[in-house]
């Protein structure tokens, strides 16, 4: 019950925190204790909480589960092309969370089950981020 407290109270910056978020104030103590969004500006400059919570860029892409459902179900070759754009490329898309049929799936896994090749074909197939931390890119599993 304490932890979910402290971490609403951390996201919407009424405490601060150390840079391994181990350590919280209710004071700065030196410089290297800040907000939860000044932690984010510079880790992640351009990258802000939203109003659910999500860390979105401006430039990021929101995406509704139930038309990229429907337009994985069609079979009109002519409606993938003119929309294609709209789910799949290099840029980073989210869902909106409130479609008709998306649910929130856990994976309940265990080193080297798959988790991260599963997520990465999840990414390439929807084009909607998985919410996985790891990057594929520099990884030692680099044949993924």
């Amino acid at each position: 019950m304490i932890e979910p407290l402290y971490t609403l109270l951390i996201k919407h910056d009424y405490l601060y925190v150390d840079p391994d978020f181990c350590k919280v104030s209710t004071r700065r103590i030196d410089d290297t204790y800040r907000t939860y969004s000044e932690t984010i500006a510079l880790k992640y400059p351009g990258y802000e909480l939203d109003r659910s919570g999500r860390l979105m860029n401006k430039t990021d892409l929101v995406v509704r589960m139930d038309e990229l459902l429907q337009l994985l179900r069609s079979k009109d070759i002519f409606r993938y092309e003119s929309q294609k754009h709209l789910f799949f490329g290099e840029q980073a898309r989210f869902t909106t969370g409130n479609s008709d049929e998306q649910m929130r799936v856990v994976y309940a896994t265990y080193p080297r089950s798959g988790n991260s090749l599963m997520r990465k074909y999840f990414e390439n197939v929807t084009g909607t981020a998985t919410g996985s931390d790891m990057v594929i890119k520099h990884s030692p599993n680099l044949a993924l």
